[in-house]
């Protein structure tokens, strides 16, 4: 996706040296588009008839440029072809009509009204924020409060008759009010643009004051993630409030939907190809483990059948020594005896032996196995 990035301080400068729909021209860019970038960056803009008393020789008085605390702002420009509301949106869109007063509010946005005028809550730019899950995504001051009740009114009544879930949710650093389209959600939050002018004063402990204030203005920003990472805004123009902008706002919704079950789809295909990669690693493991197992049972092996070969050694030479003496019925059953346990306790360190006889007697170790198992559920049943 293509962008532009605008400078606060020049693009000020050219806004105040000739009309927008010149400037407009230049950035090959639409008035509207134009106008979201002056609205994000706070540029006060000429007002209506500017340029036409200028001409006529008129003393005119320029906007100064306060603080603010972005200096530049990247214009997405979206290269998607254009979402056509009538093959989108499962019913047939309606411009929205929004109340005139406070009566008859839906559920969740009564509830979030009655919230924050219980609950005097402000930040920085004395916005009125709820906290929790329960209430919508808002953040606007007291005097812009009962617009973007009626607002999010109009907009979750056409939202939910198109068949969108809408809930609230967030933390309490961040709220957020959820659009669930299918299975992806697509998260919205109104709040009213803030600024703030910069005085530098004497102190030691800091270099600036800071006087934070709200524009009056609202603005509606759109994202496929909760937070508000690479949110697509829609705010007040001067001569297009958000009231109607609605069309718009329901095109923005629906391709933000869109990416987010493209985010999805391609992260599930990455998981998938993840989930493959790990079950052949867990597989090359067991191989790794079961070879060292092999090998560390040969090794033990090995060293069985060296023990079990000294004993055979140390039995016959015994057995030599024994011979060349002479014994009494008495000592030889002794031998013998000695003999007999000395050469099982051989045969069972040597793995030679217990291979052999594993072949040649399987049926001996099966009936052992079951004598066991008989053992064993003789014990049970006692």
């Amino acid at each position: 996706m293509k962008s532009i990035t605008f400078n606060r301080t020049e693009l000020y400068k050219e806004l105040w040296g000739k009309p927008m729909t010149q400037i407009a021209k230049d950035y090959k860019i639409n008035v509207y588009q134009l106008t979201k970038v002056c609205d994000e960056l706070e540029i006060p803009r000429p007002e209506s008839g500017y340029w036409s008393k200028l001409r006529n020789g008129y003393k005119v008085k320029q906007k100064p440029l306060t603080e603010f605390e972005k200096e530049e702002y990247k214009l997405a420009l979206n290269d998607d072809p254009e979402i056509d509301l009538k093959d989108q949106l499962p019913k047939t869109f309606k411009t929205i009509k929004f109340k005139k007063n406070l009566t008859g509010l839906h559920l969740l946005v009564d509830r979030t009204y009655r919230y924050l005028k219980d609950r005097d809550y402000r930040d920085n730019y004395g916005r009125l924020k709820p906290f929790g899950k329960d209430y919508l995504g808002i953040l606007v001051s007291e005097s812009l409060l009962e617009r973007a009740i009626l607002f999010y009114d109009g907009l979750i009544r056409e939202l939910e008759r198109q068949g969108f879930q809408i809930t609230g949710g967030g933390t309490d650093k961040t709220v957020y009010t959820s659009v669930k389209i299918g299975d992806d959600k697509v998260y919205i939050r109104l709040e009213e643009a803030g600024s703030f002018n910069r005085t530098k004063v004497e102190s030691s402990w800091k270099e600036y004051d800071y006087d934070y204030y709200t524009t009056g203005k609202l603005r509606l920003q759109i994202s496929q993630h909760a937070s508000s990472y690479r949110s697509k805004t829609i705010s007040d123009a001067y001569d297009r409030k958000l009231e109607y902008q609605t069309e718009k706002i329901l095109k923005t919704i629906l391709r933000t939907a869109k990416e987010a079950k493209e985010w999805r789809i391609n992260w599930e295909e990455k998981e998938k190809i993840e989930e493959q990669r790990q079950k052949i690693r867990q597989r090359q493991r067991r191989a790794e483990e079961l070879e060292q197992k092999k090998r560390a049972d040969l090794e033990q092996a090995s060293a069985s059948f060296t023990k079990s070969q000294y004993i055979y050694q140390y039995i016959q030479e015994v057995e030599i020594q024994i011979k060349q003496q002479e014994l009494n019925q008495e000592q030889l059953a002794r031998f013998i005896k000695w003999k007999n346990w000395a050469t099982k306790h051989a045969d069972r360190l040597n793995p030679v032996k217990q291979k052999i006889d594993a072949i040649l007697n399987p049926v001996k170790k099966e009936e052992s196995k079951l004598q066991f198992k008989i053992y064993d559920t003789v014990e049970i049943n006692v």
